[in-house]
């Protein structure tokens, strides 16, 4: 069951090898009885020098709202935060060893560690990429590590994973919209990389580090597949498309009907989904009007001043089809992919 991972992810939590930190749990509106397990549960089991805060949102705010709620109600001294998905079991050391390289630069300003499968041996992410076309996932995603060269060393990445990342506040009041790392709008698949490019377009670096940071048991809380989720995904595909600046921004206008291609297809083969189907030109449309958004609060954002993926011209009619449109899996990226 899924809260029991939820609890095993709370006590993971309580168990951190870390000196003075607070835990600030948001519930999102659930309505199955979870807010009060997880609620009795902390009260039962919480060490009693750690302080925790729960907070229940009225209304269900996503990804983006319910993480901002959280940061909302931290120690304003808190020189670090770390935010975490409820489905990832972290390693007790993981913290205190990404806090410490972090310590070593001023310009990093948010990193990730490993992060594992729920089978603790293939990989679910060392990072995060985004590619000139607009390609985006986890480096090293679903391979050993063996098969992930480099993985033993620090690198520079385009943006941290949200599921577990760490960030220093001072720089988020710093550089972000009212002070907040997340734009509560996008709502859901467009938050860990807007944090990261903003991060990097501002003159800092989000890193990799090389530390065993736990294990993300990925995609419980949200179906992959349900008409929802996928009009959310596309919607903040059209507006990377719209906001991210890359030599393919001229014809950006192909890869936003290869999108509603997509979401068209995904339609005609989801019939069954209970979900409410939604227009493929809505999808457009408010993936056009985000995209505004963005460009208004942070600005048109330089994939160029952030490591990334090229695309080479020969590929990209190949990638737009069968990746994009048909929804193949993509090929495997590392960090020597990357180039800055």
């Amino acid at each position: 069951m899924f809260i029991n991972i939820v609890l095993k992810s709370l006590d993971s939590v309580f168990n951190i090898d870390y000196d003075n930190y607070e835990i600030i749990i948001v519930d999102n509106a659930s309505n199955d009885g979870s807010f009060e397990k997880i609620k009795n549960y902390v009260e039962a089991r919480k060490p009693s020098n750690i302080k925790v805060k729960i907070i229940k949102s009225d209304v269900n705010r996503g990804y983006s709202g319910g993480m901002n709620l959280g940061w909302n109600a931290r120690d304003l001294d808190s020189k670090y935060v770390v935010f975490m998905n409820n489905d990832v079991v972290v390693e007790s050391d993981s913290l205190r060893k990404i806090i410490e390289y972090m310590e070593s630069s001023h310009r990093i300003a948010a990193a990730n560690g490993l992060l594992y499968l729920g089978d603790c041996k293939r990989i679910n992410t060392a990072g995060n990429y985004i590619s000139e076309d607009w390609d985006l996932g986890c480096i090293c995603n679903n391979v050993f590590e063996y098969e992930c060269p480099g993985i033993d060393k620090p690198h520079y990445i385009t943006y941290p994973t949200g599921a577990y990342m760490v960030i220093k506040a001072e720089i988020i009041k710093r550089v972000f919209p009212g002070g907040k790392p997340f734009m509560d709008v996008t709502f859901l698949y467009l938050d860990d990389d807007l944090v990261g490019l903003t991060l990097w377009n501002h003159g800092y670096k989000v890193a990799y580090i090389p530390v065993k940071a736990g294990v993300h048991f990925e995609s419980l809380t949200l179906k992959r597949m349900s008409r929802r989720a996928l009009y959310y995904a596309l919607r903040a595909q059209i507006a990377r498309i719209d906001a991210i600046r890359t030599r393919f921004s001229t014809n950006r206008h192909v890869h936003i009907i290869a999108t509603m291609i997509k979401h068209m297809f995904y339609n005609v083969l989801s019939r069954r989904d209970h979900d409410v189907s939604v227009s493929s030109f809505k999808v457009i449309s408010d993936g056009i009007r985000l995209s505004k958004l963005i460009r208004l609060k942070i600005g048109t954002l330089d994939l160029y001043k952030a490591p990334y993926v090229p695309a080479g011209i020969l590929n990209l009619w190949n990638r737009l089809i069968t990746y994009h449109i048909l929804g193949v899996r993509q090929p495997l990226v590392t960090f020597d992919m990357l180039k800055q």
